[in-house]
Order: structure tokens, then C-alpha cells, then sequence
């Protein structure tokens, strides 16, 4: 999909709009054939991820507590994750159920930015209802199956969503991914964008060209390419980042 990035990799962050401080809550259940997560198709007439798929979640309003730290604000995180979760599906959870995945600060390059917070939670068990307005339809699929379908253009991703449906895939059942997320401190994702013809090269923290943008020297890696042909996460066991490799 048109990640609607501006095409300049050294951009200062002094020149980027400000992020605003957000969350997503990442459902999940037990399927058929293992983990299944929710995903939302958002309106094509937004003014952000116009006609993504995505988790629920949304920016954080006064009514969801103080984000003057938000690096610190969990408690104000987790209210909004499970605010909006309940305003866009119908469903609720309680806010001590929420369990801290990852942390994702918009580039720079980014026209709108946001600074997320990613929580997952169990499912309630409760029918999904979406008004037809911001958000037009929903799914449940296993995690392996959307990034197929993301794949062959079916189903639009932007980079958050994708890495991590990337890493839920190594996942065989909910409480498994619970219980090993609970026992990991969430990392903190603040990408930096290296345009390469075409495609797009997201530097994380740990990645060698990190700090210098120079991405052809060996050394570390972790990013995502988002090619033409199929995205790839790289990160090696150097890196320190998160999670594992996706297959070539």
C-alpha cells in the first residue's frame, strides 16, 4: 500500500509533526487451526490509514487520564486501548487484563504521527459490532494467514500491523502469547526510513545503519524491507531486537 511517507531519509525530527499519544489492543482467541487475531478494515475516507486493516485502537482523549509522560503513561494507555476497543467492536475487557506488547513512535517522515502503545488481551467471547463508520468491516484470522493475504495485495498493512502479526505467528494458541508477552519488557519501535528506488528500508534501533543511515554495511540487522515483491523483517541475534527473522 502507499505508505504516504516523505521520500527523504535524513530528515531531522525537529521537522516532523508532533506524535500523539495512542493505543491498540491486540485481540486473540483460539481458532480452528490455533491463534486467530481481530482485525478491522478502517473507512477509505479517513484522514489517517485510510483503508488499512488494522488492530483497535485510537488516540488517547482527556477521559483516558494524564499523557504529559507518556513513555510512563501505561495506566492511561491501557484505558484508552480498551476505550476504543469497546467504541469501534462492541466489546469490552477490563483494563487489568491488558497486557503490554510494544511501543511504536511514528518516523518523522510520517504527515500524521502517532506514538502507540500495543497491549494484547483475551477475547470476551462477545459478538463483534462495528458502526460502519470509521471502521466498514472486521475479521478474525490466524496471523499467518493475513500476512498471505497482505502478501498478494489483499489486505493492506502498514508496518506496525505487519511486524507484529510477523511475530504472533510463531505463536500456536492465546494463552501461550499471553504468557510469554507478560514475561518480556515491551519494546520500543521508533523507526527511521530509508527510501531504496521503489521500496522503503525501516531502520530499528540495533540495526548498524541505525544512526547513519548507511544501509549496505554489514554489521547488525534489524528492519523491515517493504518491497514491491513482499515485505521482510530482518533481525539477527546481535541486534537485540524482539523478535525472529521472517522466511525468505
Amino acid at each position: 500500500m502507499n505508505l504516504n511517507l516523505k521520500r527523504n531519509a535524513d530528515i531531522d525530527d525537529a521537522d516532523g509533526p508532533p506524535a500523539r499519544p495512542a493505543a491498540t489492543l491486540v485481540i486473540l482467541r483460539d481458532g480452528a487451526a490455533g491463534l486467530e487475531v481481530l482485525l478491522l478494515r478502517r473507512s477509505r475516507e479517513l484522514s489517517a490509514f485510510a483503508g488499512a486493516w488494522v488492530f483497535p485502537g485510537g488516540a488517547v482523549e482527556p477521559v483516558d487520564g494524564p499523557a504529559d509522560d507518556w513513555p510512563a503513561c501505561q495506566t492511561t494507555a491501557r484505558r484508552a486501548a480498551v476505550r476504543e476497543l469497546a467504541e469501534e467492536t462492541g466489546l469490552t475487557v477490563a483494563t487489568e487484563a491488558v497486557v503490554p506488547l510494544s511501543r511504536w513512535t511514528a518516523p518523522v517522515e510520517m504527515p500524521r504521527r502517532f506514538d502507540t502503545w500495543f497491549f494484547l488481551a483475551a477475547s470476551p467471547g462477545m459478538p463483534v459490532r462495528i458502526d460502519q463508520g470509521e471502521i466498514h468491516d472486521h475479521c478474525w484470522l490466524a496471523p499467518h494467514e493475513a500476512l498471505a493475504r497482505h502478501r498478494t495485495g489483499r489486505m493492506p498493512f502498514f508496518p506496525p500491523t505487519w511486524v507484529t502479526l510477523h511475530h504472533l505467528a510463531s505463536f500456536a494458541s492465546r494463552d501461550a502469547t499471553l504468557s510469554t508477552a507478560a514475561q518480556v519488557p515491551a519494546y520500543h519501535f521508533a523507526p527511521k526510513v530509508v527510501p531504496r528506488g521503489k521500496d522503503t528500508c525501516f531502520l530499528y534501533s540495533g540495526d548498524q545503519a541505525y544512526d547513519q543511515l548507511d544501509i549496505d554495511t554489514p554489521g547488525p540487522r534489524h528492519r523491515l524491507w517493504a518491497r514491491r515483491e513482499g515485505w521482510r523483517y530482518e533481525c539477527t541475534p546481535d541486534s537485540g531486537g524482539p523478535y525472529g527473522p521472517s522466511e525468505a
